[in-house]
């Protein structure tokens, strides 16, 4: 036992000493150690990328195998007891027609003591015919004030009574109308160096009565691939105070026919005779028209070629007349920019009837000439800027033969009616137009006209205007209040001088201004004023005859 003592001894010694050392070093350590550890940001672990194996598996096998299999379907109908239910069919609704009304009456009175009456009768919807009739008066009683300050009479009336009917057929269509007027005027304007003249005399009157007739008949096709034509005949008769008279024939007949190339081949006819009274003329006149043609309209252009072929024969003597007839139009921005151009000629009857409603004041008894546009070219570009604003404008140079003009009648002591003077002239006139509808309740038209002539033997285009400038717009409020309104103007023109003048006449340019204003206090039931000349001008649209200042007229219209 003392040999295994005295041999571990040593051992534990060794071991409690080095114990020791190591706790002397351990101390002597944390004594020592004074820093301060920064953390900057904490661990982030990451893993490398990894490299995948794209080398696909394969079976490697010496034997291919081919499946083959067979089926077959056995249909079998499989029944129900679901029942179908028929639906009838959809039928188009058209728009609501508006209500129409059997007639129309309206009443009305201004200044100057002019009463208005119009009474309208008609026929509503009806597939196969059409009827009504039309009454109409408007009068002038006042009197207006003459350049020397006298006041006059212009005895201005009008009066007309017109029945019209319609029937139509399954492919065809007659019309006809039937009426009477009676119309007249004062010779009021004489010289403003007369201070003291009475003209409430027979003498100074004039009136015409007027008697029309018309039968109408024509095709009415669904379609453009048959032939359409329309035919008219026409009676008129005119009979003056004088007693100078007029009876007239005219014939009209249109007719064309496209194919399916697109080609429309047309033929126009016309006839008319004038037999007047040996007091206007003693010679009869009567005018032949013949017009064939062709013309195609495509998406792209439009183009019409043709010949015009008239004669006049005036008595014993024969005239004809060539007119050449070519337009093309061509859209080259479609609805945006559509240029056009072409030639044409007419010529212009001036019989009884439409020179004294151009020109009421002529001097009884006189004879006409008719007028030949020998031939007319004309450029222009239309088209519009939005789908609101559309415009068209035009250039055209003209040769006319035997334009009338007029010129007072200085065989007459007062100069009040006129004579017409005849002239060749050339014209160039340029149009252009503009028109605004930005709704369906508003719009507004713009146009200006510019006009040089070039006379052959007269000194100026006698009471012709060089520049007339327009425009006109309509406003509807709530369809319960309707406005126009309309401002021109009229430029310079000139007068050829009488006997007691000392040099040509100029009639200065004049501004006009209306307005129309329509309360709709029921559908049946409405009131009106009209205001006419709002900027007082002086306005003579004849030398000598000044018209009517400001003026209004007021009423109301009913419909039954």
């Amino acid at each position: 036992m003392k040999h295994n003592s005295l041999h571990i001894k040593p051992f534990y010694r060794f071991l409690i000493c080095l114990l020791a050392a190591g706790a002397g070093m351990s101390l002597y350590a944390q004594e020592e150690i004074r820093k301060e550890i920064v953390v900057v940001k904490p661990y982030q672990p990451s893993l490398s990328d990894a490299f995948k194996i794209n080398v696909q598996p394969q079976i490697s096998d010496s034997i291919p195998i081919h499946p083959s299999f067979d089926y077959s379907i056995h249909p079998k109908k499989f029944e129900t007891r679901f029942q179908v239910r028929p639906i009838n069919a959809a039928r188009m609704v058209g728009t609501p027609l508006t209500k129409l009304y059997k007639s129309y009456l309206k009443l009305g009175f201004g200044n100057y003591l002019a009463p208005l009456a119009e009474l309208n009768i008609n026929s509503l919807r009806d597939k196969t015919r059409q009827w009504g009739i039309a009454v109409h008066h408007y009068s002038i009683n006042g009197k207006l004030k003459l350049d020397n300050g006298n006041k006059v009479n212009p005895g201005y009336f009008e009066n007309s009574v017109d029945l019209y009917g319609k029937k139509i057929f399954k492919k065809t269509y007659l019309s006809g109308k039937i009426g009477g007027g009676y119309d007249g005027e004062n010779f009021y304007g004489y010289h403003p160096s007369f201070t003291d003249t009475a003209l409430n005399k027979e003498e100074f009157r004039q009136n015409w009565i007027k008697l029309d007739g018309r039968i109408r008949m024509g095709s009415m096709h669904k379609d453009s691939l048959h032939l359409n034509w329309t035919g008219t005949l026409d009676y008129l008769y005119t009979r003056d105070h004088y007693d100078d008279f007029e009876h007239a024939l005219l014939f009209r007949a249109e007719g064309n026919e496209r194919f399916r190339s697109g080609i429309t081949y047309g033929l126009n006819l016309g006839g008319e005779y004038y037999y007047t009274s040996p007091s206007l003329d003693s010679s009869n006149n009567v005018i032949v028209k013949l017009n064939p043609w062709f013309g195609k309209t495509t998406s792209e252009f439009t183009y019409r070629l043709g010949i015009g072929l008239d004669f006049d024969v005036h008595g014993s003597r024969t005239s004809p007349h060539f007119y050449p007839e070519a337009m093309l139009q061509i859209n080259m921005v479609k609805g945006i920019l559509i240029p056009y151009f072409g030639v044409d000629g007419r010529l212009q009857v001036n019989n009884f009837r439409t020179l004294s409603e151009e020109n009421p004041y002529v001097t009884p008894g006189l004879s006409l000439e008719n007028t030949t546009h020998k031939i007319r070219g004309y450029a222009g570009l239309k088209g519009s800027f939005t789908k609101n604003i559309s415009y068209e404008l035009d250039a055209s140079y003209s040769l006319v033969d035997h334009m009338p003009f007029y010129i007072n009648d200085t065989n007459t002591l007062l100069g009040n009616t006129f004579l017409v003077a005849y002239d060749n002239l050339e014209r160039i006139r340029l149009r252009g137009e503009i028109q605004v509808r930005p709704s369906e309740k508003l719009r507004a038209l713009f146009t200006v006209t510019w006009d040089r002539y070039r006379m052959e033997a007269l000194e100026q285009p006698w009471h012709m205007p060089g520049l007339v400038i327009s425009a006109e717009g309509e406003y509807n409020l709530h369809n319960k209040i309707l406005l126009d309104a309309e401002l021109s103007y009229t430029g310079k023109r000139y007068a050829a001088p009488t006997s007691l003048d000392t040099g040509m006449i100029t009639l200065q340019g004049f501004a006009d201004l209306s307005l129309g204003i329509e309360y709709r206090y029921t559908k049946l039931l409405s009131g009106f004023i009209r205001l006419n000349n709002l900027l007082g001008s002086r306005i003579y649209t004849w030398n000598q005859y000044p018209d009517m200042g400001f003026n209004l007229l007021f009423g109301f219209t009913y419909a039954l």
